[in-house]
């Protein structure tokens, strides 16, 4: 990614909760909240609690999209358990299972392995001799790992709720409304948090409680935009028969690795 500009403290938690970590203002602490009263101090106070709100949620289903690198549908709870989809830059998309903070099941589209397969072309014939080997193996089926494998992957962070809600803050200090509009027949409004450069905006109800809907912001002059849904409802996991597994030890190639001199292309 090139040059980023600083984010707010909103922002930086949303974005370490999907990997995107070293952004610059990330880490800075937050200012006081606005003591203002009127319609200004009112706004502070709805999106402060619905912040406080998505940080209290053990259960929760984030619907994720990224210009750049892909997007994620993950419903996620505080156990470790999660399943979902993440779609990898455009180029297919993966099914996961997450079971307890322990094992991660990864099952892989065509897609994928296309996009996969012409990068072990590039590489060079053993590359592509391995990928079509273990592809072969595990196509339709699931790639079983340890959740140790699997815990730098950046679209699969939101599993680990603590860790994608740790660093959102309790409150903002400045904040404006946007014009309400109706969505899926439900009156919702835009509240803005107004930092020293780029925004973060919170979606609530226009009446009633602020319990955040959706979140946007723009990363690099891209937009992001992650849904918040199906608070509550738990997380089912129903791991796969092992006659549908293939031991991550056996998957090694499916992902090329990636020369050196190729790394930075």
């Amino acid at each position: 990614m090139g040059k980023r500009r600083r984010r707010t403290a909103v922002l930086c938690a949303m974005l370490v909760g999907v990997g995107m970590t070293g952004i610059s203002g990330c880490g800075d602490s937050a200012e006081e909240p606005s003591k203002g009263s009127g319609k200004g101090g009112t706004e502070v106070r709805r999106m402060s609690a619905a912040l406080e709100t998505l940080k209290g949620y053990d259960t929760v289903r984030v619907d994720g999209h990224f210009a750049s690198i892909g997007g994620v549908d993950i419903h996620a709870d505080r156990k470790g358990n999660c399943v979902g989809t993440v779609e990898y830059m455009g180029q297919g998309t993966a099914e996961v299972i997450h079971s307890g903070g322990e094992r991660v099941w990864s099952r892989y589209d065509d897609a994928t392995l296309a996009s996969w397969r012409g990068l072990a072309e590039q590489i060079g014939p053993d590359a592509l001799a391995l990928h079509d080997k273990v592809a072969k193996k595990t196509r339709g089926k699931y790639v079983e790992s340890s959740a140790s494998e699997m815990k730098d992957d950046p679209l699969l962070s939101l599993c680990d709720l603590d860790r994608a809600f740790a660093d959102v803050p309790d409150s903002v200090s400045k904040v404006k409304s946007l014009n309400p509009q109706t969505e899926d027949g439900k009156r919702i409004v835009g509240l803005v948090e107004q930092p020293e450069g780029d925004e973060a905006t919170v979606y609530v109800p226009v009446t009633g409680d602020p319990v955040p809907l959706r979140i946007e912001f723009e990363v690099d002059d891209e937009p992001v935009r992650l849904d918040i849904l199906d608070a509550g409802k738990p997380v089912r996991i129903t791991p796969p028969p092992a006659s549908e597994t293939v031991p991550s030890a056996e998957a090694t190639g499916l992902f090329p690795e990636i020369p050196e001199h190729m790394q930075g292309e």
